[in-house]
């Protein structure tokens, strides 16, 4: 079976978030799947339901709880919605000893196609497979990091992992030890350490296979066409507020959930309101953007 892992910590509901994205996987996948759970806080009540879930897919699923205490040490980034879970997936190589290759997914991300395709990337000798950010965004985090322009820098939310490679060269642990020194302020945590300690030793992919908000702003991908998408940032598809044109796929795929009937949060009407105009502003932009390429 294939390797997959997801992280949570159960904290602001994400149990029924991370259902949706194994859901999708599962739905869309032609083969079977060793699924890996590593957490920090998860209910015996969301493991019951996951476990169900799964078993009707003939999957495998394994829990992994993340040592408290370890988290503790690392200094999440301010002004995120994150929490140190996310440095957890520093630790897969390690906690999957008997692997070869994984695939790790963010829980904020539902798959349209089957990963079989991703699963077995071609890494040409390189530890890592992931997309690069958007342009805007890359350019963004270089500037912050205040690392060469000239440099490409990648979102760690879906990353096909060559584990035999990573624990030789235990560039996981020296990310680890970045993160861990306390002068470093990573505003977005181990995906920055990521990017500097794994410069020039990632195989990119086409970004489909990671569809953030930065990438859909600069692509026209259609719906069929798109593997994965990625609902990047602090407003989620579970939001009123969120504007993604594919907070539809996260409500298909949670109601058919053991989730299901869960409503959007923060519904008021000022939120709907501000939600619909920062829609349009996207699309007047989009069609200024259109119409200024054809010049």
């Amino acid at each position: 079976m294939k390797n997959l892992v997801l992280i949570i910590n159960e904290k602001n509901s994400y149990g029924r978030h991370l259902g949706a994205t194994l859901l999708s996987v599962l739905k869309n996948s032609k083969e079977n799947w060793n699924v890996n759970i590593i957490y920090e806080n998860l209910s015996l009540e969301t493991k019951s339901k996951l476990s169900e879930m799964i078993k009707s897919y003939g999957s495998k699923i394994n829990y992994i709880e993340m040592d408290k205490e370890i988290l503790k040490k690392f200094k999440v980034g301010k002004g995120t919605h994150l929490s140190s879970i996310v440095f957890a997936r520093l630790f897969i190589p390690e906690f999957l000893k008997q692997e070869e290759r994984a695939l790790y997914l963010d829980c904020d991300v539902v798959v349209l196609k089957p990963l079989e395709e991703l699963y077995n990337m071609d890494l040409q000798e390189k530890s890592i497979g992931v997309v690069l950010d958007g342009k805007k965004d890359q350019k963004s985090s270089l500037s912050r990091l205040n690392l060469n322009l000239d440099r490409t820098y990648f979102n760690a939310g879906v990353m096909v992992m060559d584990l035999k490679k990573l624990r030789e060269n235990s560039k996981f642990l020296k990310t680890i030890d970045y993160c861990l020194n306390p002068d470093r302020e990573l505003q977005l945590n181990e995906q920055d350490a990521l990017n500097i300690i794994f410069e020039n030793d990632y195989m990119t992919n086409n970004v489909v296979w990671n569809y953030t908000h930065g990438n859909s702003e600069e692509n026209s991908y259609t719906e069929n066409e798109i593997g994965i998408v990625h609902f990047t940032g602090d407003i989620k598809p579970w939001d009123c507020r969120s504007y993604s044109p594919y907070k539809h796929l996260y409500w298909k795929y949670l109601n058919e959930t053991p989730w299901k009937g869960f409503e959007e949060e923060n519904k008021t009407l000022k939120n709907i309101l501000k939600r619909e105009l920062v829609k349009f502003k996207l699309k007047t932009r989009k069609i200024r953007y259109a119409l200024k390429g054809k010049k």
